[in-house]
Formats: C-alpha cells, structure tokens, sequence
C-alpha cells in the first residue's frame, strides 16, 4: 500500500482545504513546530479508515467553534499494484466512496470491503478504539504509544497468524487444538492446573481413602482396648479379692493410734519448756531493771563533781569573753569617729566636683548657644538669598519651548531674507558728501546698500527722480514669506518683552545661573538648618533656657570653701577604708558581746545543773529506794538461777524426742490408710465398669465392622490407583502435546524471529530477543556497558522500549509484506525519547525499512532528521 495524495477539508485545525501530494514510495518526512497539525494529518488518515462515516460519536473531528460544517478527507493510494481513491465525509454531508481499479463502492459496503482488505474491523456502534484497528493499528504509530507494542500485537494477532501461513492456524483452531483442549480439559478434572494438586474424583476418592484408614484404625484400636480391657479386669479382680482378705488399713491406723501419741507426749513436754523459757525471760528482764536503776544511782552521785568542774571552766570562759568586749569597745568608738569624719570629707568633695561639673555645663551651654546663634544668623542670610534668586530666577525665566521657537523663527527669518536678497534688486550708492538722495521717501548718505523688491522711486536732488521695478517671478510670494517670518519673530519677542533673540539666549542663561546659584545657597541653608530654620531658633531658645537653668542650678550650690579639699575619688576611698574599719570594729565588737552572752548562759545552765544533781542526792527517801533495790536484785538472781537449772533438765529431755518426725509418721500413717482403703473402693468400683463397658463391647461385633471397612478400603485404594495411573496419563500426554506444540510454534514464527534479528543487529549488534507466544517481543540480551544483560521487554527504559516498538513493527511489516499484505507505517513523534547516539541507528533501521515500504514520519524536530537521506515537507 502506498499514498500517492492526501486533501482534508474543516477538519480539526484544518478549516481551508489542504491537499499533499507527491508522496515517495520510501521515506516522507513531514517537519513542523508544534500545533502545526502533524497529528492532525496523521489522524485524518486514521479517521478515513477506521471510523464509520456515518457515525455520530466523531464531533471531535470538526474545528473548534464549527458546528455546522462537514469533515472531509480525501485519500488516492495504491492497493496490491491498482489504484484506490477514497472519499469519506463526516457528521454534516455524510458519505463514503471508494473506487479501486475503476470499480465503485459507497456506504457501509465499502468500508467494510477496505477493512477486510486491510485487515481491521469496525466497532459495533461509538468510535473506533484500538482494539478494533488491526494491522494499520499496529502500524500506524500515534503520538505516544511507541512504547506500548503487546496491546497492539494482541489486536492484531488474529491477522498476523493468517500471515504465518495455514500451519499455524491449524495449530491455533484446528483438531489439534481441540484434541489438546480436551487432554488439558480431562487433566484438570483430576488435578489443578497450576500445582498439579489432587481435585475433583481424584480428591474424593484419596478423601474417602484417607477417612476409612482412619477409621478402620480406630476400629483396630477399639478391638485393642477390648482385648486390653479383659486382661485388666482379671487383674483387678485377684488384686480386690486379696485386699477383702488382708484389710491392711486395719494394721494401718493401730499404728496410727501408737503415732499420735507419742507425738502428744512430746508436744506436752515442749510445752512445758516453752513456758519456763518465758518465766526465764521475765527474770532475765526484772534483774536488767534492778541493775539500771542501781547503776543511774551511782551515776548521779559521780555527777556531782563533774558538774563543779563545769561550773568552773564557765566561769573562766565569761571572764575571758567580758575582757575581750572591753578591749573591742573603745577601738569601736575610734572607728565610728574615724567614719563619721571621712564622710563629712567625702560630703564636701562631691559639692565641689558638682560645682565644678554644673561651672564646665554652664560654659558649654554658652558655646554650643554661640555657635547656633551665628549659624541661625548666617541661615536668616542664605534664607534671604535664596529667596532673592529665586525670584530672580523666576523673573528670567522663559516658558519650555519658547527659546527653540524663537531660534526657529529667526531661521526662518533668516532664511527668508536670504532667498528674497537672492532673486531682489540690489541698489549700490557711493555718495560724494552733500549729496541728497532720497530712496522710498528716506535719505541716504555716504556708502550704502538697499535691496528693493517692490517699485521704488530714487529723488536725486538736483537731478530728478528714478523709479526702480524689480522683477522675479516669485519675488511678491518671497516677501509676503519673509514678512510673516518677521511678524512670527517680532510677536513672540513681544510676549517675552525682548528687542532681540540674543537677548532671550541671556535670558535663559540668566535664569540657569540664578538657579545654581539658589540651588548652592539651599544646599548651604540646609548645611546651616538641616531641619529648617524654625527648628534652628527654637534649638537657640532651649540652649537660651538651658544655660539660664544652669546657671541657676549653680548659683544655688554652696561656695566653695577656702579649705583643701580632696578629690572625689581619693575622698571616696578614705570613706570607703574608714567603713571597712569600722564595720570590722563593729563585727569584732558584735562577736564580742556574743561570746559574753553565751558563757553567761553557760554559767547559769552549769548552776542549775549542779544544783539538781544536789537536789537529788540530798532527797532523805533516796538510800531507802537503793536498798530496797538492791535486794530485789538478789532475789531476782536466785529465781534466775532456779529457772534455768529446770530449762536445761527439760531440754535434755526434748533431745531424745523428734517432734517433726513424730508428725510426719502420724500423716504417713494417716494418708497410707486412707489411701488403701480408698484404693480398695476405687478398685470395685472400677470393676463394675469394665464389666459394664466390655459386656457393651462385646455385644457390638467390632470384628465383623472392621473387616467390612477393611474390604470398603482395598476397594478405595483400587480407585484411588486408577485415577492416579490416569492423572499422571493425562498429565504427561498434556506435556507432550504442549512441548509439540511449542516446537511447532517456534518454528512457525522463525520468520517474524528472523526480521527482528536484522533490524535488531542494526539498533544492537550481537543482541537476542525471543518472540512470544502472542507474537510479541519479549526477554532481549543484550551487551551493555556493565556486561550481558537479560530482562524483559517491560523492564525497559521508555526510550528503549520506544525504539523496540518501532523495531518490532517495521519486522510485523515485513512479515505482512511477504504474506502479499497491504503495508504503510506511519509514525507520530514516535521516537521522543531517544537519544542522539541511538536516533542516529534507528535512521539506518528506517532507510533501511523504506526500501521496502512507505513510511510517513511526523516530527517537530527538523534538526534531528536533516540525515535521514530525505528532504523534509513542510505543512501548507
């Protein structure tokens, strides 16, 4: 298939028509800025084909804004070697027509017949959708689906089957195929196809398998039981009737008898121990107190002395503190004299630095009142000048413009003149002295010249009169030129009140000066008077008041007294040392007084306790207590005595008992016949049971039932090895069917194997690329700058998959072409994301493709394309 002639009409951003011919049967490119309607030629095609002419879901077709006009697209181009012209007009006039070799067609008939030979089809109603667009959809790239080859193969598959020839159709929808659905279908009746796990019958019957092992083991186990059962219940038996004849629990609790009470006599005599432990203790506590009590007695009186030691240590403690106070009181007083004056001192030095301080402010007060006196002075005279040249400025000046047009007018004046004295009558007079002459009416005399331009009369005295006509053609116009010039001049130097233009010039130059001038006294006001001469004066009037104040403020002071005074600094350190002294006199003092109040308290606390101490010890009642204690000490000694000697016999005699053992032989002996005689119960009453449960047993025919399951599982297993035998049958045939197949698949796309190999050598020599199962690219290797590299085609980067799409479609064209299958590729920016080292290699894929196809390439980048080995077409 080949375009030849392209011609849209109010379509999309196309309202006029536009008609492109003389497509070349190899490359096209077409270059354009964007939004210049490559897509739109692109998808004006697309529309010719695949849309319905009469379907109403393609008013995106039309220009924005248009309601109301008609799409239209026409195509000429070339069918298995006859020509085709096709006329598709959408939404308003619709129709669709198609002439191939002569022969007519229109409407649906003839879209249908172009889609079967192209090898698309039509959707059932709205627009057409990729799924729908076959092998044009395929081949024909839009603007950004170059990467995205597997949806187009999948639509397109169907096609490029038929295009692999009959084999592979057979393959895919003959017998074969069905035997192979039905092994597959069989196969996964007994297995899931994924794992290969058991479902189904096959599931069942290993299920029942596995149910009825089970249970035919509880069964074995149950008839176990029984058989175990019996051999119990005899043993039980002779055990109860050797246990009815012996009664051992009897002997047991005579011993328990025995137990208990030897266990009571030993408890009876611990007891008896424990109380004279307590008496023991008692005694112990009475002797402690008697002791005490006797020993604080003895205390006391050898407290007595020690406390007239004390007395006397205080008393020679307050005499030394009462020294040391009287020595501390007069330095104190030297102290606080020695401060009191240095104060006075520093008092009269701070007055005189004041004074000094307050005379020097004063002083500078007057200054700073000086310096802005004159200043606002000078200010008041720069004031008065600036406003003087201000207004001399203001009266010079000339309006903006005036100047210039006063040049203008005297140039005009000028030039005037000069053209009129070119083509004027030119009088010459040297006249001897007395002569008359009158010309126009005035004298002349001496040498002179006139120019005459109108008829002018010349009265010689004595002579006559001579009347001088000038000529000229354009002598009048001329003059009436220059006395309009002259009117023009003289009223503008009337309204600036000037004789001359030279004398505005002064003017104006004047004024400039006069405004420098205003403007450097300005600048030298603001020097004087930043903040304006209202702020100067009332800056004068606060310095004016604040040297008054001063001067007050120092009249008010103190004189200064005849007598040296120190400085102020030296005053402040004598006061400061004066103070330091006095308040270390005064804290030594303090401390004094301290230490004498502290060993008068002393003293007075010794003699309050010496006089206690003699209190107590002078008590008549007091030696009675003494001896009173000191018998009960005594008897309390000998109860002591007697107590322990009765502890030690009783605890000689606890020696030879063991109470906890004894306790542990009354349990033991307590549990043991409770235990055999519970033992002997539990063992009758197990008895019954087992009667009871074997009789039970016995009456079921459990050896019966677990032959029937037995022969009820042979038959299961037997199932379950049929079905196994057939699963793994149908699993192994499905196995070779697929590997048969696959073999036969493989060899049947060696053809779309072999074109991508070729153009993949171009775009990556030494790489590899398998073809899938649906016809598509899948897993490449390739050499890449980090070694071998395998992955599939999805793991890809954009720009890769991008240059494999077109690679894998210019290989689908190929194949097609072989197959005797119309072939056009057209691709929309196709190749956006490549970079310039690969764009260079897909070029020679491309030159290399158009020997044997037509190809149209839309891009907005003629720079890129300028070696493609074409000349690039504009849009117009």
């Amino acid at each position: 298939m080949k375009l030849q002639r392209l011609r849209i009409e109010n379509f999309k951003l196309f309202r006029a028509p536009l008609e492109i011919g003389g497509f070349t049967d190899g490359l096209n490119l077409f270059a354009a800025p964007n939004e210049s309607g490559k897509s739109t030629i692109a998808e004006a095609i697309r529309a010719a084909f695949f849309e319905r002419h009469r379907s109403s879901a393609v008013e995106h077709l039309r220009p924005w804004g248009e309601s109301a006009v008609t799409p239209t697209v026409e195509l000429d181009f070339e069918l298995d070697g006859k020509p085709v012209k096709l006329t598709k007009a959408f939404l308003g006039k619709k129709r669709c027509e198609l002439v191939i070799d002569g022969k007519a067609m229109d409407g649906a008939v003839a879209e249908d017949h172009l889609a079967a030979l192209l090898g698309f089809r039509f959707p059932g109603k709205g627009a057409s959708t990729p799924e729908h667009m076959g092998i044009p959809g395929l081949l024909w790239i839009k603007q950004g689906t170059s990467h995205d080859i597997s949806n187009a193969v999948g639509f397109a598959s169907d096609h490029l089957r038929n295009a692999l020839g009959e084999s592979l159709g057979e393959l895919a929808s003959s017998q074969g195929d069905a035997v192979l659905k039905a092994v597959e279908s069989e196969r996964n009746e007994l297995l899931t196809p994924a794992s290969g796990a058991p479902r189904g019958a096959f599931a069942d019957a290993l299920k029942l398998r596995t149910e009825l092992e089970a249970e035919l083991a509880r069964l074995h186990a149950d008839i176990e039981a029984y058989r175990s059962g019996v051999d119990r219940l005899s043993g039980l038996r002779r055990e109860h009737q050797r246990d009815d004849a012996a009664r051992p629990w009897v002997a047991l609790r005579e011993q328990l008898v025995v137990a208990q009470q030897r266990l009571s006599d030993g408890k009876g005599l611990a007891e008896r121990k424990t109380a004279q432990d307590a008496a023991l203790k008692q005694v112990v506590a009475q002797v402690g107190s008697w002791r005490t009590q006797l020993q604080a007695m003895e205390r006391e009186e050898a407290t007595v002395v020690q406390r007239e030691k004390n007395l006397l240590t205080v008393k020679d403690g307050l005499e030394k503190a009462l020294g040391e106070l009287q020595a501390w009181e007069p330095r104190h007083a030297a102290a606080a004299q020695a401060d009191a004056r240095a104060r006075d001192t520093l008092r009269l030095a701070r007055q005189a630095a004041s004074r000094i301080a307050q005379e020097k402010t004063v002083e500078s007060l007057a200054e700073q009142l000086s310096a802005l006196a004159q200043n606002l002075a000078k200010a008041k005279g720069e004031q008065e000048k600036v406003t003087r040249l201000q207004a001399d400025a203001q009266s010079l000046a000339v309006p903006d413009g005036e100047l210039k047009r006063l040049q203008r007018g005297a140039d005009m004046l000028r030039t005037a003149q000069a053209r009129l004295d070119a083509v004027s009558t030119a009088l010459a007079f040297e006249l001897q002295p007395g002569a008359r002459v009158r010309v126009g009416g005035a004298d002349v005399t001496g040498s002179a010249r006139q120019t005459v331009i109108a008829r002018t009369e010349i009265e010689i005295e004595g002579v006559g009169r001579i009347t001088v006509l000038p000529g000229g053609a354009d002598l009048e116009s001329l003059g009436v030129e220059r006395d309009r010039a002259r009117d023009e001049l003289a009223a503008l130097l009337q309204a600036l009140r000037a004789d001359n233009v030279a004398a505005v010039e002064e003017r104006v130059r004047l004024h400039a000066l006069r405004k420098g001038e205003a403007s450097a006294a300005e600048a030298v006001l603001s020097a004087l008077a930043p903040k304006g001469l209202g702020a100067l004066a009332a800056d004068v009037a606060l310095r004016e008041a604040r040297l008054a104040e001063a001067k007050e403020v120092l009249q008010a002071m103190a004189p200064a007294s005849g007598a040296a005074v120190p400085s102020a600094a030296q005053a402040e350190s004598e006061e400061g040392a004066a103070r330091g002294a006095l308040e270390a006199a005064s804290s030594a003092l303090n401390d004094a007084k301290v230490q004498v109040g502290h060993a008068r308290e002393q003293v007075k606390a010794a003699e309050d306790e010496l006089a206690a101490v003699q209190a107590t010890l002078a008590d008549p009642m007091r030696a009675g207590r003494k001896r009173e204690a000191s018998e009960a000490l005594t008897d309390a000694l000998a109860q002591q005595s007697a107590i322990e000697q009765k502890v030690g016999e009783l605890a000689q005699q606890l020696q030879t008992v063991n109470l906890p053992v004894l306790a542990q032989d009354v349990e033991r002996l307590e549990r043991s016949a409770r235990q055999a005689e519970s033992a002997h119960g539990q063992r009758a009453n197990e008895i019954t049971r087992l009667e009871v449960e074997l009789e039970t047993k016995g009456a079921l025919g459990q050896e019966e039932t677990a032959s029937e399951k037995q022969r009820e599982l042979e038959h299961a297993a037997r199932r379950c090895t049929e079905l196994d035998r057939r699963a793994k049958a149908l699993d192994h045939l499905l196995k070779l069917l697929r590997e048969k197949r696959s073999a036969l698949a493989r060899r049947l796309r060696a053809p779309l194997q072999k074109h991508l190999d070729h153009y993949l050598q171009i775009l990556f020599p030494g790489a590899q690329v398998e073809v899938g199962d649906d016809l598509s690219p899948g897993r490449i290797t390739r050499q890449g700058v980090r070694g071998v590299q395998s992955g599939a085609f999805e793991e890809l980067s954009v720009g890769a998959r991008e240059q494999m799409g077109v690679v894998a479609r210019l290989a689908y064209a190929d194949l097609l072409k072989e197959a005797n299958k119309p072939t056009l590729l057209i691709l929309d920016d196709a190749l956006v994301h490549t970079d310039e080292e690969r764009l260079g290699q897909m070029k020679r894929v491309l030159y290399d493709a158009a020997t044997r196809h037509q190809i149209l390439i839309f891009s907005c980048h003629p720079e890129a394309w300028r070696d493609l080995g074409v000349v690039a077409r504009s849009i117009a």
